[in-house]
């Protein structure tokens, strides 16, 4: 296990903490008609007193979700502005959405953070400062995850922390497919947060009731290779300990967020609570790693992440977690092209008839020729098909 996590991940997520605060990074300009919109919003809503000329870290800043602000942190300082926006609603949603709010609530309804702008082969290293949320149902005002991201899914609720993590296709959220990713979280180097100006909810903690969203100021992302991790601390649970630590950033998943990480498994358990990353026993005595400001790709960590014990688990089809119906937009464009293809497909039998009717004299000429050019017609339309209805399908969205 340690080969493994030093392979694909140590060597690339070993991100300078200098490097990060001195890191700007911007997003897209937003839509004029929303930006008009969410500050009427705004400023109907009744939100805490807080300092106007400069932002805060990111922790101290606490919203109930009916009165989150148009922007967490709009100040030029440092890293600042914030690249994105908080009130996000069914007028943001969409494939170009820079939604900086975000949700974890069970296996079926989850968010994480991925790349602005619109274009894929970005680096977690290059735009962490302007991540967006992703989300894997529509409701949110985000980014949808398209269908068929997840190879695996894993759920974990604790009295402490809820917990999702799995594999997935990464380019779905922007992402080069060689990216080795890097960590997010709501502090940084400065305080700023990445994203700055994020914020994070959840109705699933077990302190909670299953329906109010309550804001967590502690919880952390990693992505990268394609395999990602998310964890919400619970600001209800009582306890001097941190398991949402945000120290330990180059040394990804399997340390931070230790669970089965198991191809095609879709699993929501009750979970014991994890050990303490970077807290082992070595000679009877409890021990606390130093995290270096990097490690070689061969580097062996003197503990083996343990993964807690779980019950009550349920398994899932991906079908049942990530139906069509939920997918927003998403579904609108896998049916446009569904729709193309089977159009496409129509016309090419069509065509094929035409050439059987009227093929060569010989029947293994003629058999020859249908093939060739059923495959070639069949294939060329489909693909046309599909990219005018991709296409048609993302202008209707868009307008």
């Amino acid at each position: 296990m340690l080969a493994y996590i030093a392979t694909p991940l140590l060597a690339t997520l070993a991100l300078s903490p200098l490097v990060a605060a001195d890191m700007i990074t911007t997003a897209p300009a937003m839509p004029s008609a929303h930006v008009a919109y969410a500050k009427r919003q705004a400023s109907t809503q009744v939100v805490s007193a807080y300092p106007t000329t400069g932002p805060l870290p990111l922790s101290e800043y606490f919203y109930p979700l009916t009165a989150v602000p148009y922007q967490v942190n709009p100040y030029p300082v440092g890293r600042g502005p914030q690249s994105g926006y908080n009130i996000c609603n069914s007028t943001t949603e969409g494939p170009a959405s820079n939604c900086q709010t975000s949700f974890v609530n069970s296996i079926e309804d989850f968010c994480f953070w991925g790349a602005p702008g619109t274009t894929g082969g970005q680096e977690v290293a290059d735009i962490e400062a302007a991540v967006v949320s992703y989300c894997s149902r529509s409701g949110h005002g985000s980014r949808i995850f398209p269908e068929g991201t997840f190879s695996a899914v894993q759920f974990l609720k604790t009295p402490a922390y809820i917990q999702v993590t799995g594999l997935f296709n990464q380019t779905a959220i922007g992402l080069d497919p060689t990216d080795g990713g890097g960590e997010l979280d709501p502090h940084g180097a400065d305080g700023l947060g990445n994203a700055i100006g994020s914020l994070m909810y959840s109705n699933g903690f077990e302190s909670g009731n299953n329906s109010t969203y309550i804001q967590t100021q502690s919880w952390n992302n990693f992505i990268g290779s394609n395999q990602f991790c998310m964890k919400l601390c619970d600001p209800n649970y009582n306890t001097p300990l941190n398991y949402c630590e945000n120290r330990y950033d180059i040394i990804g998943c399997n340390y931070n967020m230790p669970a089965a990480y198991e191809p095609g498994a879709f699993l929501s358990c009750d979970s014991d609570l994890q050990e303490i990353v970077g807290t082992y026993v070595s000679g009877g005595q409890t021990l606390t790693w130093s995290q270096p400001a990097s490690l070689p790709a061969n580097s062996v960590l003197p503990w083996t992440p343990v993964i807690p014990a779980s019950s009550n688990c349920v398994t899932y089809q991906s079908s049942q977690l990530f139906p069509a119906s939920n997918l927003g937009y998403q579904a609108t464009a896998l049916a446009l092209g569904a729709a193309a293809t089977t159009t496409a497909a129509t016309s090419a039998a069509t065509g094929t008839a035409a050439v059987s009717r009227t093929g060569a004299s010989s029947g293994a000429a003629a058999t020859s020729t249908t093939k060739s050019t059923s495959g070639a017609v069949s294939t060329s339309s489909s693909m046309s098909a599909l990219l005018v209805g991709v296409v048609f399908g993302m202008v209707a969205i868009l307008n």
